[in-house]
Order: C-alpha cells, then sequence, then structure tokens
C-alpha cells in the first residue's frame, strides 16, 4: 500500500531538486558533462580520423613501394612494370635546391619533384587544389602544405638556387595536394612540382631518379611489408642491371598512412583523457550526490514519516541523478561533436590530410548516452542506499553535524599533531581538524585531486624526458653545419675551400652512401631479407660525431674491414652480434665486414660506420668524400646559419653541387617543436583533469558549509567574525590541496616513467632517457594553492552570510 505517498509529489520534489538549487545543479551536469564531453569528443575524433585519413590516403593512389637512385630512362621505369608482382609503376625526378622565404629572406630546403605527365598519373596522384594545371614551362605548383611555410600565394613567385649556383626566379601558378608528402611542418622542407622542360633550366638533366610502383593485390598479406619488400628487392636488381646506382628502399605498410603511428599514438593519449574525466567526474558525483542526501536528511525522515518506502525513495533519487544525466547529455554532446571536428581539423592541417568535417554517427550518441546515464546512475547507487537507509528517529533528530570522537588512528594522529601546534590561531586549528571530520569525502576529493596533480606532474616529466632524448641524441653531433654533396669529390678539395670561409673553426671530409645488409655472400636471393643500412665514413680519430657504444668498440687506426652498427639496424637484422660478419652490398660491390661495435641509435636512422680510408677503397672512390661536416667558431645561433650560408654559396661558386646543407641547431629546433605537439596534447590533458579536480574540491568544501551550519551559527552567537568564518574554510580547502599535492608527487615518479617509456615508444620507437620535472612539480604546488583557494571562496562566502536567525531556521 502507497499509504499517502503518490508519485505527483516526488515528480514536483524531483522539479525542485533541479531547479530550486540551480548552482548544485549546474555543479553535478558540470560533473557529469565533464566524462560525457571527453567520452564524445575521443570517440568521434577516433571515426573521423579513421574516416578522413583513410579517404585522402587511399584518394592517392599509394605507392607500396620506392626507389630512389642514381638519374636513369624511362626504359627502366618500364622493365619494373614488367615484373612479377607489380601491377603499376611510374617514375618521378627530384631536385633538392634551396628557396628563399618571403618576408624573411632567409634561405630553406625545397624538393621540386618533376613528373612525365601529370594527365596520366596512376601512382602517389597528386591533385590540383587551385590555378593552372598542369604546370607550365618554368613554373611551379607549391604543395599546400608548403604555402603557409614559405609565406607565398597563388600568383607570386619564388626564388630558387639549384645545386651549381644559380638563381632562378619561379611563378606559383597553382596549388596542389599531395597525400604521399610527409607535411612540411615535420620534414622541414617545401615542396613544388614541375614539369620536365623545366629541368633544364635548373641546371637538370631530364632523367628520372624515383620509381614507385603499387604491388598485384595477390602479392600482399594483410599489413604485412616482407612480400612488399621482396618485390622491392627484385626492382633494386632490375635497375642495377641497368647500371643505376640504388640508394634507398622505402616501403610503405599497407592501407597506413606514413603518419599513422603518431596519430594512433595522440589518440590514445586523448582516450586516455577521456578515460581519467569520466573517473574523476564520477568521484565528482558522488560527492555531490552525497551532499543532495547530507542536507535533505530531514527530508527523508519526514518522507519515511508519512509511509515511504526506503526502494521508493531509492527509485526518486535515482530519477534525480538519471534526470541530471540527461541535462548533462543536452550539453556535452553537441559540444563533444564540435570539440571533435575541431581536433579533426586541426590535425588535418598538420599531417596535411582533408577533413570531411563535422559528423556525429548514432553510435557515439549511444555511448553518450550510456556514460551520461548508466555510469552516473551506477556511481550513486551506493551513497543513495547508504543515505536512504536512515531511520526516522536519526533524520528528525539530525543537527547538521555532531561531534566526532577520536575513535581511529588517524583522528589519534591529528589530535596528536593538532597538541604541538595549539599556539597557532583557532580558526587555523579548526581548519585543520574539520579537514580530516568525514575520511571517505576526504578520500575521494584527494583522489580526484591526486589524480589530476599526477596527471599534471607526469606531462612535465615527459616533455622533460623529450627535450633530454633530444639533447642526448644531439650530444651525438660534435658539428655546426653539414653539408652533403650530389657526387663524390677529392676530400683535400673540399676541405681546402671550406676553410677558405671566414668563420670556420674544424672540418671532415667523410665517405657516405648507402646499402643493404644481406645474409649470404654467396649469392642475393630475391626472398632473402635485406635491410637499408645508411654507410658512413669518418675518420676513426673523428671528433664530429660521439656514438654512444653499448657493446664492443670504436673504430681504430688499424682496422681494415672492421663495421660497427647502431642499435636500429639491430631491429631489421638482429642476427648480427660482436665479432660477428656482415655483408653489406654497396652499389653492385658486395662487402665483407666484422663487427667490433654496437652504438646506440637515437633519433639517426639505420647507420652502419666503416674506417674512411678502407671503406673509400673499397668503393673505389679512395681520398674522396660525399659530406663535410664544419664547426663554427661562434657559437651564435644566426651566425652558424649565415656561415652555412655562406659556406653553400662558396661551394656553388667553385663548381662542387650542393645536395643539402643541414644546421644542427635548426635541426634540433624542428624536432623539438615536433615534441611540443605531443606536450601540448598532454597538457590538454593535465588542464581538463586539473578544472575537473578543482570542482571537486568546491563541492566538498560546499558539503562541509552545509553541514555545520549549526556549527556556523553556534560560532557566529559567541561572536566570530566573517573574516574568522571564512578563514576556517579557506584554511581547510588549503589543507586538501597540500595534500593531494604530496600525494600526486609521490604518484607522479613511477606514473611519469610508465608515460614516459609508453610515449617514446609510441613516437620514437625506443623509450625516453627518464628525466623527472621538478618544474612541473613546483608549477603544480603553486595551481594547487590557488585552486584550492578560487575553490573556496564561493562555500567561504556563503558561510560568511549566514546569520544567527538562518541558522536556527535551517531544516
Amino acid at each position: 500500500m502507497m499509504s499517502g505517498f503518490n508519485w505527483a509529489p516526488r515528480w514536483r520534489k524531483v522539479w525542485a531538486d533541479i531547479w530550486g538549487n540551480k548552482l548544485r545543479t549546474a555543479l553535478v551536469v558540470l560533473s557529469i558533462s565533464v566524462g560525457v564531453f571527453a567520452v564524445g569528443m575521443v570517440y568521434s575524433s577516433s571515426l573521423m580520423f579513421e574516416r578522413d585519413l583513410a579517404n585522402s590516403w587511399g584518394s592517392a593512389s599509394p605507392a607500396s613501394a620506392s626507389l630512389y637512385a642514381d638519374p636513369f630512362d624511362e626504359e627502366l621505369v618500364q622493365s619494373v612494370r614488367s615484373l612479377r608482382g607489380v601491377q603499376e609503376a611510374e617514375g618521378r625526378r627530384n631536385v633538392d635546391l634551396r628557396v628563399q622565404q618571403a618576408g624573411s629572406g632567409e634561405w630553406r630546403q625545397m624538393f621540386l619533384t618533376g613528373i612525365p605527365d601529370y594527365s596520366k598519373q596512376k601512382v602517389n596522384i597528386v591533385r590540383s587544389q587551385s590555378g593552372a594545371w598542369p604546370p607550365g614551362d618554368g613554373d611551379v605548383l607549391l604543395e599546400r602544405s608548403s604555402l603557409a611555410e614559405l609565406g607565398v600565394t597563388q600568383g607570386g613567385t619564388i626564388l630558387v638556387e639549384t645545386p651549381t649556383g644559380h638563381k632562378r626566379s619561379m611563378k606559383v601558378t597553382g596549388v596542389v595536394y599531395d597525400p604521399s608528402q610527409i607535411p612540411s611542418l615535420f620534414s622541414g622542407r617545401s615542396y613544388g612540382y614541375i614539369n620536365m622542360d623545366t629541368l633544364e633550366k635548373l641546371d637538370e638533366p631530364r632523367q628520372l631518379d624515383q620509381v614507385n610502383f603499387v604491388v598485384q593485390p595477390w602479392v600482399l598479406q594483410g599489413k604485412e611489408i616482407a612480400p612488399i619488400e621482396t618485390v622491392g628487392r627484385r626492382a633494386w636488381s632490375k635497375l642495377e642491371q641497368g647500371d643505376t646506382t640504388v640508394f634507398w628502399l622505402q616501403v610503405n605498410k599497407p592501407g597506413e598512412h606514413p603518419m599513422q603511428g603518431v596519430i594512433n599514438a595522440m589518440m590514445m593519449l586523448l582516450a586516455v583523457l577521456g578515460i581519467l574525466s569520466l573517473l574523476l567526474g564520477t568521484f565528482l558525483l558522488v560527492n555531490t550526490v552525497s551532499a543532495i542526501l547530507t542536507q535533505q536528511v530531514r527530508q527523508i525522515g519526514i518522507m519515511k514519516s508519512i509511509g515511504a518506502r526506503r526502494a521508493q525513495i531509492l527509485r526518486m533519487y535515482l530519477i534525480l541523478v538519471g534526470a541530471y544525466g540527461l541535462l548533462a547529455l543536452t550539453v556535452a554532446a553537441p559540444l563533444g561533436a564540435l570539440a571533435a571536428s575541431g581536433v579533426t581539423g586541426f590535425i588535418a592541417g598538420v599531417f596535411n590530410f582533408d577533413s570531411g568535417g563535422l559528423e556525429l554517427p548514432p553510435r557515439v550518441i549511444l555511448l553518450e548516452a550510456l556514460v551520461a546515464i548508466a555510469v552516473p546512475l551506477l556511481a550513486a547507487i551506493w551513497p543513495i542506499w547508504r543515505g536512504t537507509g536512515i531511520t526516522v528517529r536519526e533524520a528528525v533528530s539530525d543537527y547538521g553535524i555532531s561531534g566526532v570522537k577520536a575513535t581511529t588512528r588517524v583522528d589519534r594522529w591529528v589530535d596528536a599533531g593538532l597538541e604541538g601546534l595549539k599556539k597557532w590561531p583557532r580558526p587555523v586549528l579548526l581548519s585543520l581538524r574539520n579537514t580530516f571530520r568525514r575520511k571517505g569525502r576526504l578520500a575521494l576529493t584527494l583522489v580526484t585531486l591526486t589524480l589530476a596533480g599526477t596527471v599534471f606532474m607526469a606531462v612535465f616529466t615527459v616533455r622533460s624526458s623529450l627535450y633530454s632524448t633530444l639533447d642526448q641524441a644531439m650530444d651525438y653531433f660534435h658539428y655546426d653545419i653539414s653539408v652533403g654533396f650530389t657526387q663524390n669529390y677529392r676530400a683535400s678539395r673540399i676541405e681546402q675551400e671550406v676553410m677558405k670561409v671566414p668563420g670556420v673553426k674544424a672540418v671532415e671530409s667523410w665517405g657516405m652512401t648507402s646499402g643493404r645488409i644481406l645474409r649470404d655472400e654467396r649469392k642475393e636471393s630475391e626472398d632473402e631479407a635485406s635491410k637499408n643500412v645508411f654507410i658512413l665514413a669518418p675518420p676513426v680519430d673523428t671528433k664530429m660525431i660521439k656514438p654512444q657504444m653499448i657493446e664492443g668498440r670504436w673504430l681504430l687506426q688499424e682496422d681494415e674491414s672492421a663495421l660497427v652498427i647502431n642499435t636500429e639496424v639491430l631491429k631489421d637484422s638482429p642476427q648480427l652480434k660482436v665479432g660477428g660478419t656482415a655483408i653489406v652490398k654497396a652499389g653492385t660491390r658486395k662487402l665483407k665486414f666484422t663487427i667490433v661495435g654496437i652504438a646506440k641509435s637515437t633519433l639517426t636512422g639505420p647507420i652502419v660506420y666503416a674506417p674512411y680510408e678502407w671503406l673509400t677503397g673499397a668503393v673505389q672512390q679512395a681520398g674522396r668524400a660525399r659530406s663535410v661536416q664544419i664547426v663554427a667558431e661562434s657559437e651564435d645561433p644566426k651566425e652558424q646559419s649565415a656561415l652555412g650560408r655562406a659556406l653553400e654559396e662558396h661551394m656553388k661558386k667553385n663548381s662542387l653541387r650542393i645536395q643539402n646543407v643541414d644546421i644542427t641547431w635548426e635541426q634540433k629546433q624542428r624536432i623539438r617543436s615536433q615534441f611540443d605537439m605531443i606536450t601540448t596534447f598532454l597538457l590538454i590533458m593535465a588542464v581538463l583533469l586539473a578544472v575537473v579536480g578543482a570542482l571537486g574540491l568546491t563541492g566538498t568544501m560546499g558539503i562541509n558549509v552545509l553541514e555545520r551550519t549549526r556549527e556556523i551559527g553556534v560560532m557566529r552567537a559567541i561572536g566570530a567574525s566573517s573574516l574568522a568564518i571564512g578563514k576556517i574554510f579557506v584554511v581547510e580547502a588549503l589543507c586538501i590541496g597540500l595534500l593531494s599535492w604530496l600525494a600526486g608527487a609521490i604518484l607522479a615518479l613511477p606514473v611519469a616513467a610508465l608515460l614516459s617509456y609508453q610515449v617514446g615508444v609510441l613516437f620514437l620507437q625506443s623509450p625516453l632517457a627518464f628525466s623527472f620535472s621538478f618544474l612541473g612539480m613546483g608549477i603544480w604546488l603553486a595551481l594547487s594553492i590557488v585552486l584550492s583557494v578560487l575553490a573556496s571562496l564561493l562555500p567561504a562566502w556563503n558561510a560568511t552570510r549566514l546569520s544567527v536567525r538562518d541558522v536556527f531556521s535551517y531544516e
């Protein structure tokens, strides 16, 4: 029998609870919305990434693999096209030159790509976005990711300098989109597209130096790259049979964008953000529901006194929570979709793929509804069950807060600690005691703030570890400028010309080429697993690099066929070991080496080191070099950049064809900007969690004010000032904030170590050099204090506004 307790009054009460206390409703809706927003944003973003990236990448008919070689004729492309397993093959010509940046006048690297027939592209298709199509003789089409980098618009002109030193002005007649190119932001190069006739104006022969090919569908085995590598080695051999030196085989994972790994890593970080936000929002909800029940103890007693059963009251409060969830869903769902569209658009611009715009699939709405309604209901069951279990006698005799006896060990510890602080002001001592009064609520608040602080400090540690890893990687380079040439020149001539340029302190010429590590010296099967490597041949007593040896030793003067490999080589060729033999095919020559050491690889790719004298003799380039490393007299970055430019101009004037000029500090700056993108995503996570933590603390302090309404009245009655009462709650919030900071600092060390490891593996394929950030710890301490004060201001203000009359009329 329902007695006099029917549904109509209960619905009115639910509505009164929602509308009657708008601030509390806003706090509850906001706490639920944070989790719904984060989950919806992450899931929508991942779906839009998957859709847009696949569409952009697939529209280019991407190459299965690409071969880079010395210039060759179209006949060799046809021979590759005729190979078993090859579906289509096309040739291109790349010219590596310098371009002047508009406005600043600085010179930077640029790739100009010549395509024989723009109307018949079938592999790595370049599409016109605006302007002329195809490019006219002497004109250039810019890849869209390079426009901002160069500071030029369609219809303008760019000034380029050829490898021979001649300057040419080229008109930008159009903009194109090349999905297969790594965006300029990451590569540090600009991209332009020309016709084959323009090559002669750039002092280049009308020949090709790249073959892109697509394998037949029957060759593919899921996402495996081994079958493509097998076909690639056949194509490599075919080019070598045409008396062409091949430098590199680039294999693409089937159906996967080149930046897919980085994007997946970012999505994983966003997923962590969503889960943590949902978790902290749940803690905040539990605290807020507890606050409602604390405030309505007498109402529960009255409902029970007129015949309401516990199950009925339980359903009423669960309906209230469900209503909060629906309100949160209406707020968070559209905001999550807009945020997902913004995130997708931003990353599409960074990684240079087309964004398909806003989309909100039904499965995202379903997941958000589940998070908005089911999760809060599950989280609220326990506090509601506990709160509705109060008896009528307990409810009607409730006075907000009862005396708390020191019955637990924590209470005794607190009391013992306060004994030594008797000289402190009484409001401060009361705040310290009140901090531990409700231990369950304190624990939930501390968990929320501690998790936020732990993630915040861990993010700064990841940032510090990324920079430390970069510093370690750059410590490998003990030179300021590296100049690469298009062919080998006499080392003595190179060094003589370099030393003529003012500002040069030291110089070293190196042999440099590329090759493949083979398994068998006697035969080279098409199906054997040969891997690309860069072969560097510095002087054995080089001062320009400092490889970090992890096994064996570095090269010695008496070494001949000795080889040092780095750890990146071991990933592809784990059979190699110190004391063992390595067969490296460089051009058409097979070189047999004895491995004497293994060096650590960080951001350097697969490299093997051989003695300069021995290697250059073995490949019949004795006394010649392909690159030169320079130490500048000045340590000023701008002066080093100016020296690099002066070196380039001097070399070109003296008929030395330049392929690239790399300034070490500029490379470091570019990599650091890429790292900053990672840490920006992590910082977004940390800031959002800090906001959730602050909301949790605000809710906790609001509950404490409600519970102590009568206690505040008593203090008012005996003459306590508004400032003294407000100070109690501010100091209590500060105690909670400092406790959470201390707990977070302790947890941050293992969490930061784990996060640094995972970020390193995801982005760099190797763990980061761990470096704990004490700066992050200090910043979070300051934020904890500021957030604690801000979170306590509104509850403290409400407390100071309570008069003695208000208190004794409180129900």
